[in-house]
């Protein structure tokens, strides 16, 4: 029993130091998402049909939510060796991971089509409306959607510069790489987060499993 109590104990260690770094990746994804909301709204505003690009940080600041709760949960559960709390803290674990897997997958699998929906979007939006168009320039920094050529050999406006005197040789690049380049940085952080933390949730389910089947058995042995 020595050993299966070092074992228990060193779990137990391990398992409120896994929970302290789910607690800060979940404060991680809440900032993520709040970094990325306001610039997303920005862009949303000029689509008809946006609800999928105004989701993306809702997601990350509601998983961010979820998986700081569950990391309380569990540490609960070790402190007060709870072994049903542990195993609920564990298919927790599990289920997460596998919704991170996912968010992954499908934003691997849907990069090319949001992004080619993305520059027809911000295309039409130049087209309809080209001083709407100019606070999408202003916030990221860029010209037009294919940069100062989209205005063909109109007068450049001042949001396509740093100086007031806009020429093309000062302008800056089209709003579509800009802004292509703005989500795919975000997409790229949100799979690295997500594959990290869905690794260590799964680590940490069978952990948590191992720590429960020991309160168990330390549980049985105090009836003998």
């Amino acid at each position: 029993m020595s050993m299966i109590g070092c074992v228990g104990s060193l779990g137990k260690n391990i398992l409120l130091l896994s929970n302290l770094f789910f607690v800060l990746a979940g404060v991680a994804l809440i900032g993520l998402g709040v970094a990325t909301e306001l610039p997303v709204l920005w862009v949303s505003d000029l689509f008809d049909d946006s609800q999928i690009i105004q989701l993306a940080p809702i997601v990350a600041i509601v998983a961010g939510c979820v998986v700081f709760t569950i990391s309380f949960f569990g540490c609960c559960g070790v402190i007060k060796e709870s072994q049903c709390m542990l195993v609920i803290y564990a298919f927790c674990m599990i289920l997460l991971a596998v919704l991170k897997v996912t968010l992954c997958t499908l934003i691997i699998i849907k990069h090319d089509d949001f992004f080619d929906g993305l520059s027809r979007l911000l295309t039409e939006s130049f087209i309809d409306d080209p001083l709407d168009f100019q606070n999408i320039e202003r916030i990221f920094v860029c010209c037009g959607p294919l940069g100062p050529v989209s205005y063909l050999n109109a007068t450049l406006p001042d949001s396509c510069c740093f100086r007031p005197v806009c020429t093309i040789l000062n302008a800056y690049k089209g709003c579509n790489k800009v802004i292509e380049n703005f989500f795919y940085a975000i997409g790229l952080a949100t799979i690295i987060i997500a594959a990290i933390v869905a690794a260590f949730e799964f680590l940490a389910a069978v952990i948590s499993c191992c720590v429960a089947n020991y309160i168990r058995i330390k549980g049985r042995q105090r009836l003998y």
